[in-house]
């Protein structure tokens, strides 16, 4: 199942950086923050096995020096501290702080989007796109 909440995810680039697959909703954000961990390992994987290169598109996109090390794990953990992703992760564990768990989830879960919307986020969604989404990320 594909994760999404608009209490959490406002809008298209929110759904990007933070929409999951996770087989039920989350309860807490420390849960969905792994998720999004994983999601970012598996997007790293993916550009690795398509022939591109995670650490030169994480350089250029977020105007950063890569200093880590060249495993996926490794490349995953440079990328979840950088200052861009832990700004978004913040505003993240905010809106989790904010949830308001008395609306049903499933008026949750499309609100703001269609289902076919998340949908084709979710299936469109590459490390090129997610580190292009991150690099423009604002408040939304």
């Amino acid at each position: 199942m594909i994760y999404y909440n608009s209490q959490l995810m406002s809008g298209d680039t929110s759904a990007i950086l933070f929409m999951v697959e996770n087989p039920s909703p989350f309860k807490q954000y420390e849960d969905h923050e792994a998720a999004i961990y994983i999601t970012i390992h598996l997007l790293i994987e993916d550009a690795i096995l398509q022939g591109e290169n995670p650490i030169a598109m994480i350089e250029n996109y977020l105007n950063v020096v890569y200093n880590g090390g060249t495993t996926t794990g490794e490349i995953t953990d440079y990328l979840i501290q950088t200052g861009s992703l832990q700004n978004a992760l913040w505003e993240l564990k905010e809106k989790w702080s904010e949830l308001d768990t008395k609306i049903n989830e499933n008026s949750l879960m499309y609100s703001s989007l269609s289902k076919q919307n998340v949908t084709e986020i979710y299936a469109q969604r590459t490390l090129r796109t997610y580190l292009e989404t991150l690099a423009g990320y604002d408040r939304e």
